[in-house]
């Protein structure tokens, strides 16, 4: 005798559209999968670019071994000038903002004052462990963003674009207390330069050494 569930699913396979099925099946299911998919991929890929960037001790490459060593020194003190003391001051705004975007989207109950204390501690801490060891520095700036990622594939729905704008608003709000927490981060920053440059290792990256440029000659010579 023939189980009655078996007669079903044979009957099922036998009468399905499967035109329909195999359609409905791409423009529902795959789609959304796909969506999902490329969401993913471009923000683990934007983690990948933050914490890369944000970790490094060396923020700007600076390569002068096609001039002479006079060049070096005046170009590579004007270089060095404009990249940590114009330049920086915006590279700290723009990871500042990057931050506060991210722990504005996972808190709720925390003031604007507090995720920007936050946020200049977070930068803070990564600058001054990158001039410790960038592993972990690279280790600490992806902590947030991995962090927000944890909670949007646990909860989808925790996400309100209306209440993200609404609090992104109000950030010139903070007035003085920005320039305070932004100037905070720039300062740091030279400070850790000139103790690194002081060291000597940043100064040997700046303007490489005859001796340092005679040995490297030799070994391509070999």
């Amino acid at each position: 005798m023939v189980d009655v569930n078996t007669l079903n699913i044979v009957q099922t396979l036998l009468t399905t559209d499967y035109y329909s099925f195999i359609y409905n099946m791409v423009t529902t299911t795959y789609l959304e999968l796909l969506t999902f998919t490329i969401g993913i991929l471009f923000y683990a890929l934007f983690i990948w670019f933050f914490y890369r960037n944000l970790s490094k001790r060396d923020l700007f490459k600076l390569d002068l071994s096609k001039h002479d060593r006079t060049s070096k020194k005046i170009g590579g003190t004007l270089l060095y000038i404009l990249k940590y003391f114009i330049v920086f001051p915006f590279y700290v705004v723009f990871w500042f903002l990057i931050f506060t975007v991210f722990l504005v989207t996972i808190t709720e109950n925390v003031s604007l004052v507090q995720i920007a204390v936050i946020s200049t501690a977070l930068v803070s801490t990564v600058r001054i462990t990158s001039y410790i060891k960038e592993e972990h520095a690279s280790d600490l700036a992806k902590l947030t963003p991995l962090a927000l990622l944890g909670v949007f594939l646990t909860d989808p729905n925790f996400f309100s674009l209306d209440l993200l704008i609404t609090r992104l608003q109000e950030i010139p709000s903070l007035g003085w207390q920005l320039i305070h927490y932004l100037s905070f981060c720039i300062l740091l920053e030279w400070i850790l330069r000139i103790l690194y440059s002081l060291s000597g290792a940043g100064s040997r990256k700046i303007i490489p050494s005859e001796n340092k440029k005679t040995e490297d000659e030799k070994e391509n010579k070999i």
